[in-house]
């Protein structure tokens, strides 16, 4: 059996209305909700890319741990493979560096705008490192607890994430004068 990201369609808003309610409740400036809102979307949208489709069916439990091609701790290890070996399809493995970059930029533009805290880039770093990490481990559990490996585990994912994070964060510190002129960032 297969579970597949179609679910969150189902889930998302029973988890989003009481956030919701609570943000009204509290009285929050409604670009505080809208800015929410966007990251709770986000949110969502990474979970479904990254941990989706989970895959109740067990594997074969000798396999999985006879190849641990799908286990990379070596830093920079599947980029500098990338580009050593052409064996590899070159404009996929470009897309997949690219697109986990690019999949952790608005965290970085959106974190600042959510928080009740200003957000220094330390904040950021940890914040998104954390964040990467978290999907890391989670896809981890599923390989191993579902002994099939839906979801390569790779160091690299942790710096190429952690990096579009600092790169969002950078675009929120240039936008951040046109955010306090218009009143939606306060520090």
């Amino acid at each position: 059996m297969v579970i597949k990201s179609e679910i969150l369609l189902v889930i998302a808003p029973l988890i989003y209305i009481p956030f919701l309610i609570h943000w009204i409740k509290q009285k929050t400036p409604i670009e505080k909700i809208v800015f929410k809102s966007f990251m709770f979307i986000y949110i969502i949208g990474v979970i479904s890319f990254t941990l989706f489709p989970i895959d109740l069916a067990t594997g074969d439990r000798d396999a999985i741990f006879s190849d641990l091609s799908w286990f990379n701790l070596i830093p920079f290890g599947t980029i500098s493979e990338i580009y050593s070996y052409r064996e590899y399809d070159t404009a996929a493995s470009v897309f997949q560096v690219v697109a986990n970059i690019i999949m952790f930029v608005p965290l970085g533009c959106l974190y600042p705008l959510c928080s009740k805290y200003q957000v220094s880039w330390k904040r950021m770093l940890i914040t998104a490192f954390i964040c990467t990490l978290s999907i890391e481990l989670a896809q981890l559990v599923q390989n191993l607890l579902y002994q099939t490996v839906p979801h390569r585990i790779d160091v690299d994912d942790l710096i190429l994430n952690t990096t579009g994070a600092m790169i969002g964060f950078g675009l929120f510190m240039i936008c951040r004068p046109v955010f306090k002129k218009l009143n939606v960032y306060e520090f």
